[in-house]
């Protein structure tokens, strides 16, 4: 029995050797007339593709994303993107068709308005044409950049563009343009002064409120707030306009009944401290009787404290006339008024901002006529350049149109858009 196991085994491993051989050669040359069971003699032949074959594959693709690039509407997107393309021809000896792209670029570019985008593709492409060789045009682009860079307004992208263009200077060039880049951050690292005040364009917000109740009668009330703001080096200038109409079918008259109410506010600060003002308000309110109530105040102001746009305190003594035509009260004018101002402005957990008005007026010669105005607004962002808005309103009148009483409080809330 082991004799007859051993020959067994040495067959078996004989065999084994025979075929791994075979197949060995079998592999070697596909074409070979031998045969196996077991081992697949249609193997696939690699086809490679010559270096001109594989180009025209390459300019078919750089074709199809030109295509793409010209149906981009972004500007900035499709000039980085022409501009990349344009290279990649280049590496592929189309340096004709590099240069003609890189040209339509150039015109399209230089007539570009925006001069931080302008800037940033222009080094793009001075780059580009100095990759192609064509260091002349390279050169008269770049000489151009560095003019347009010094119109740039921004301290830290001016830096930025400075810093590219002194990569590609000689020595004492760039450590000139890398030095005015230092001091450039530093500067804009500065914290912003207070005052003067850093001049804005014209800000608004409108803001919208509404009610509607149904029961033995319908009521229904509906207004439009209006705000404007503006600030210059040493002025500021603010208007708000509040606009409301309701339905009460209980009324028996005037069933519709509407409101204005209209504030301007200007001042000029001598500076950081003390301020001219002038505050003007106007009011026709069908509801309360009142026909016409208009006041002019102007005075001296004083800040007592600002840390920041949005947190601040002011205070301010002015004289004043006042015209009333109310019910009960037909054309009643006092002159002067003396006025007493105080506002407050803040900014809580950096979402919520809070406004505080709050207004004493006293006529000189009939001291029982006189006024108080509170006005308490918080506003919440909910979203980009939405948020909810409430507002709180007390006003007490020393002699008021008949039939109303001496005090009204008014709370109202709504969505306010900033634009």
């Amino acid at each position: 029995m082991a004799f007859l196991f051993n020959s067994l085994l040495l067959t078996t491993l004989l065999m084994t050797g025979v075929i791994n051989k075979e197949e060995k050669k079998v592999l070697a040359s596909p074409t070979s007339n031998l045969t196996y069971q077991g081992i697949d003699h249609n193997i696939p032949q690699l086809n490679y593709l010559t270096k001109k074959e594989k180009n025209v594959s390459k300019i078919d693709t750089l074709e199809k994303a030109l295509e793409v690039a010209n149906s981009l509407k972004d500007v900035q997107a499709q000039q980085e993107l022409l501009i990349k393309i344009a290279q990649k021809y280049a590496e592929l000896g189309q340096q004709k068709k590099a240069i003609t792209i890189l040209n339509q670029s150039l015109e399209t570019i230089q007539s570009l308005e925006n001069l931080s985008q302008k800037t940033e593709l222009m080094l793009a492409l001075s780059q580009a044409y100095k990759n192609l060789g064509k260091r002349k045009i390279a050169k008269k682009i770049l000489e151009e950049t560095i003019i347009l860079v010094n119109g740039l307004e921004d301290q830290l992208i001016k830096a930025q563009r400075l810093t590219e263009i002194a990569l590609r200077q000689p020595k004492k060039s760039a450590d000139t343009l890398l030095t005015e880049s230092q001091q450039l951050i530093a500067k804009a690292s500065e914290p912003v002064p207070l005052f003067p005040f850093q001049p804005t364009s014209l800000d608004g917000s409108i803001s919208f409120s509404g009610n509607i109740e149904s029961a033995l009668n319908s009521t229904n009330e509906f207004s439009i707030n209006l705000g404007l703001k503006q600030t210059w080096k040493y002025d500021e200038f603010s208007f708000r306009g509040l606009f409301s109409t309701n339905f009460d079918s209980a009324r028996v008259m005037d069933r519709d009944q509407t409101k204005i109410d209209l504030t301007g506010e200007y001042r000029h600060h001598f500076d950081e401290t003390w301020k001219f003002f002038t505050y003007n308000t106007f009011l026709r309110d069908q509801e309360n009787n009142i026909n016409y109530d208009l006041n002019l105040i102007a005075g001296p102001g004083i800040n007592i404290f600002r840390k920041s746009p949005n947190h601040r305190l002011d205070m301010g003594l002015g004289l004043g006339a006042r015209y009333e035509d109310s019910l009960g009260k037909p054309d009643d004018t006092n002159f002067p008024t003396v006025n007493y101002l105080i506002s407050y402005r803040d900014l809580f957990f950096e979402r919520l901002n809070y406004r505080q008005l709050f207004i004493y007026s006293l006529p000189v010669e009939d001291a029982v006529d006189s006024r108080i105005l509170a006005i308490s607004e918080l506003s919440w962002p909910l979203f980009e350049n939405w948020s909810l808005t409430g507002r709180l309103q007390y006003i007490y009148l020393g002699v008021p149109p008949d039939n109303k009483p001496t005090s009204e409080i008014n709370f109202s809330t709504g969505l306010t858009y900033d634009f």
